[in-house]
C-alpha cells in the first residue's frame, strides 16, 4: 500500500511515515510552503522549506491533486495536529484540472442538484463525507445487532413477476419474452423464508418504487433494511425488537462518530430511551387534528407526521412514536386485521418522519385469500406466494426501514439525497 499512516494515527513520535491524499490547500510564502493534505480521517500539514528538494515540485501542484508525501514527522507547536511532516519525497499521484467544476469548500453555496452532479468532489468536504460515514455506521450495527440476536441474513430477487405490494407504483421491465416488475419490497420473499423455518430473518438491498413525488423524503430507488421474525405473539413483539434495535444503533453511532457530529453539525447524538411511545391512529389524528375516527382523516400527509412529533416531543420528551391500528385499508394484503376496520400494522415516526412500516402478517391462508380479494387483487397473481400458507406458516411480522431517512433525521439534514450517494428519483438518471 502506497499510505503507511492516515492522518489521525499519525503522532509527534512517529518518525517516517507515508501519508496520501488530496492537496486541499498550497501556499507558497518566501522561502517556506506548506501544503494541507487531506485525506479520509482529516488534515495533515506539510512543510517544505526552500532548501528542500522537493521546493519547486510544490509549485506544479494544483489544488484538489492527488498526493503521496514520505517524510519525517516533526512536533511543532504552530500546526493543529501538533505535528508537521517534513517530505523527503513528494510524489503526484494524479493532478487536478482547474478550475474545479464546483466549490465543494462550503464557502459558496452550491445547489444540492449541482453537487450531486459532482458528488465524486462533493463528498470530498468533510461534512458531507461525515454523513456518510455515520450512514455506514448506521446500516453496519443494524447488521451486527440482528447477527448477535441469531437472525439470518437472506438476499431475495429484485425481478418479480407481480406486485409485492398494494398502492405502490411498479417499474416495468422486459425479462426475456416477458413481462417482470423490480421489487418494490422483498415483503413476500421474507414470509417464504418464515415459512421455510429460518425463524428471524434480515435484508438489505434496494428496493424500487415508480412514485412521482417530487419531495425532500422520496427516492425512486432506495436501500431498505427488512427484518421478519416467526413465532410472534402480536405486533408488539415487532416493535419491541425494533425500539431496542435503534437504541443500539444510535449507541454504537454516538460512540463512532458522536464528537465529529457535533463539531460538524453543532449538536449530540440523543440515544433513545426504550420502550418508545405508543399511540393508535386513532389517538394520534384526535391529538394532532381534533378527529375522533381514524377513517375520517386515514393516513397522516407529512404535515401532519411533522405536527404529529412535534405533540410527541412535547408530550412524551421523545423523538420517536410507533403509530398503531392503522386503517385497514391503508395496508396492503398481507397484513392481520384487528377489526374490519382496523389492523395490527404500525408506522414509526422519528421526528416527525416516517422511517418504518410494519405490523402482524395474516398466516392463515382462507383469510389471506378473502383479504387479497377484498385489495382488488386476482389470488392467481400471488399463487406461489398464497400456497404456502396451505402447508403451515407460524405467526409472524416483520418491518421495513429506509437507513437514509433514518440518518436525514439524525443529522436533521433537509433532503434524504443528502444522505444516498448517488440519488435516484423522478428526474435523475445521472451519474
Amino acid at each position: 500500500m502506497i499510505r503507511t499512516h492516515y492522518s489521525k494515527d499519525v503522532k509527534p513520535s512517529s518518525g517516517n511515515v507515508t501519508l496520501a491524499g488530496w492537496a486541499q490547500n498550497i501556499r507558497i510564502l518566501g522561502k517556506i510552503a506548506f501544503i494541507k493534505l487531506r485525506d479520509r480521517e482529516g488534515l495533515s500539514q506539510v512543510t517544505i522549506p526552500a532548501d528542500n528538494k522537493n521546493f519547486e515540485t510544490v509549485k506544479s501542484i494544483t489544488p484538489e491533486s492527488v498526493l503521496a508525501v514520505s517524510g519525517g514527522v516533526k512536533a511543532s507547536a504552530q500546526s493543529q495536529n501538533g505535528w508537521e511532516l517534513i517530505p523527503i519525497k513528494i510524489e503526484m499521484l494524479s493532478k487536478a484540472s482547474v478550475p474545479l467544476p464546483i466549490d465543494f469548500s462550503g464557502k459558496i453555496n452550491t445547489s444540492l442538484d449541482k453537487r450531486i452532479d459532482h458528488r465524486y468532489l462533493d463528498v470530498r468536504n468533510p461534512k458531507s463525507l461525515l454523513i456518510f460515514k455515520v450512514l455506514s455506521a448506521t446500516e453496519i450495527a443494524m447488521k451486527e445487532y440482528c447477527v448477535e440476536k441469531g437472525f439470518m441474513e437472506i438476499n431475495t430477487p429484485k425481478f418479480m413477476a407481480s406486485a409485492s405490494e398494494t398502492g405502490a407504483e411498479l417499474f416495468e421491465v422486459k425479462y426475456m419474452n416477458k413481462k417482470a416488475y423490480l421489487a418494490q419490497s422483498p415483503q413476500l420473499y421474507k414470509q417464504m423464508a418464515m415459512a421455510s423455518g429460518f425463524d428471524k430473518v434480515f435484508e438489505q438491498a434496494p428496493v424500487f418504487r415508480a412514485n412521482p413525488s417530487h419531495t425532500s423524503r422520496h427516492d425512486t430507488e432506495y436501500t431498505s433494511f427488512d427484518v421478519e421474525i416467526a413465532f410472534v405473539d402480536s405486533s408488539e413483539d415487532i416493535m419491541k425488537f425494533e425500539e431496542e434495535w435503534l437504541a443500539y444503533v444510535f449507541k454504537k453511532v454516538k460512540e463512532k462518530y458522536g464528537a465529529e457530529i457535533k463539531e460538524a453539525f453543532g449538536f449530540e447524538i440523543e440515544v433513545p430511551k426504550v420502550p418508545f411511545p405508543r399511540m393508535t391512529m386513532k389517538e394520534a389524528l384526535k391529538a394532532v387534528h381534533g378527529l375522533e375516527k381514524a377513517d375520517e382523516f386515514g393516513e397522516f400527509d407529512s404535515d401532519g407526521e411533522k405536527k404529529l412529533g412535534e405533540y410527541v416531543k412535547k408530550k412524551f420528551k421523545s423523538d420517536f412514536v410507533f403509530l398503531t391500528e392503522f386503517p385497514y385499508d391503508a395496508r396492503s394484503f398481507y397484513i392481520m386485521k384487528k377489526d374490519e376496520k382496523t389492523s395490527f400494522g404500525y408506522d414509526l415516526i422519528y421526528k416527525g418522519l416516517e422511517i418504518t412500516s410494519g405490523g402482524q402478517r395474516e398466516h392463515h391462508y382462507e383469510t389471506l385469500v378473502k383479504q387479497v380479494k377484498e385489495k382488488g387483487l386476482d389470488p392467481n397473481s400471488i399463487k406461489d406466494y398464497g400456497e404456502m400458507f396451505k402447508y403451515g406458516v407460524p405467526p409472524h411480522g416483520g418491518f421495513g426501514l429506509s437507513p437514509t431517512r433514518v440518518v436525514m433525521q439524525m443529522l436533521n439534514l433537509e433532503n434524504v439525497r443528502e444522505a444516498t450517494f448517488l440519488p435516484r428519483d423522478t428526474d435523475r438518471l445521472t451519474p
